[in-house]
């Protein structure tokens, strides 16, 4: 599953906001559409590392949990991020300049048997979904952060 979007302020301000919120996944916690709490996490200075073990619920339900692991980071470019949760599985984040702002490529690939079509269809579908709504917030949230 791959989404993008389009954020308006620089590349260096889009990559901060996702970098930061590695390091520091609370900050995101009001964005997401469903409650998660982060048990544990460690930031290293270079992203390289960083870690978090979380687990979520729903109507207040567990529903999720993992441990998240940073494994890729080229400053203003990338951030690859692989989850020990098989359906989180890993995520790719990709930013460039677009016009005046950023284009943000996020692409999602499950791990185990959800790479296995109809599963994976339904995995993405639900992930596209999700996904879509988060960002939304979190392009409102940067947005209104640079004005």
């Amino acid at each position: 599953m791959k989404q993008i979007f389009h954020i308006e302020v620089p590349v260096e301000t889009a990559f901060d906001f996702f970098f930061d919120s590695f390091k520091d996944p609370a900050k995101l916690t009001h964005l997401t559409p469903f409650y998660a709490r982060y048990d544990d996490v460690k930031a290293t200075k270079d992203g390289v590392g960083t870690y978090m073990s979380w687990h979520a619920k729903l109507g207040g339900l567990p529903v999720m949990q993992g441990f998240d692991v940073v494994t890729d980071v080229v400053p203003n470019k990338h951030i690859t991020e692989r989850s020990s949760n098989a359906i989180v599985g890993t995520w790719d984040y990709d930013f460039e300049p677009e016009g005046s702002g950023t284009k943000v490529t996020m692409e999602h690939r499950a791990e185990s048997f959800w790479r296995i079509p109809p599963l994976r269809n339904l995995v993405d579908m639900a992930t596209e979904r999700l996904n879509a709504s988060f960002m939304a917030r979190v392009k409102d949230t940067i947005e209104t952060q640079a004005t």
